[in-house]
C-alpha cells in the first residue's frame, strides 16, 4: 500500500476507533469490574475507564490501519503537501482522542507542564472536523483542474 493509502486508512481508523469506544467502553469496563460475564467468564480488576478507552481505541486504530486496503484513485497522485497535512491532522486527531480519554485531573496535570498540549483539548472540535474540511478542500481543488 502506498503512503497516501496508509494515511487515509489511519484517518478512517481513528474515526472508527472513536465509534467503537463510544459503544463498547462501558460494557468492557463492566466486564473488568465483574458486573458482566462473557462466555461464563467473570473478571474483577481495577482497570480504569481511561485505560480501557485508550487501549480499545489504539487497538482498533492499529488493526484497521494495518489491515485496511483503501484504493484512492491511483491515477490521482497526492501532492507531498497533502500527504504532510493528512499525516499531521491524523496524528493530532489520534493524540487529541487519547488525551480526551484521560481523567480530568491527569489532563490538567499534563497541561500544567506544557504550553502546547492544551491545544489538544481546547480545539478538540477543530481536530474532529479538520480531516473532513481537508478532504473537501483537496477534492474540490482537484475537480476544478
Amino acid at each position: 500500500m502506498m503512503q497516501r493509502e496508509k494515511i487515509m486508512a489511519a484517518l478512517l481508523a481513528s474515526y472508527m476507533g472513536m465509534v467503537v469506544v463510544s459503544t463498547w467502553a462501558e460494557p468492557i469496563k463492566d466486564f473488568f469490574e465483574g458486573k458482566k460475564t462473557v462466555a461464563n467468564t467473570w473478571v474483577e480488576s481495577d482497570a480504569s475507564p481511561a485505560t480501557i478507552k485508550i487501549i480499545l481505541f489504539l487497538t482498533i486504530v492499529a488493526i484497521v490501519a494495518a489491515k485496511a486496503d483503501i484504493a484512492i484513485g491511483r491515477d490521482n497522485a497526492m501532492a507531498p503537501i497533502e500527504i504532510l497535512l493528512y499525516s499531521l491532522i491524523t496524528g493530532v486527531l489520534i493524540a487529541s482522542t487519547v488525551f480526551s480519554y484521560l481523567p480530568e485531573n491527569s489532563q490538567n496535570a499534563i497541561m500544567a507542564q506544557t504550553k502546547i498540549v492544551h491545544f489538544l483539548k481546547d480545539y478538540r472540535t477543530l481536530w474532529l472536523l479538520a480531516p473532513i474540511i481537508l478532504i473537501l478542500v483537496v477534492t474540490s481543488r482537484r475537480r476544478s483542474y
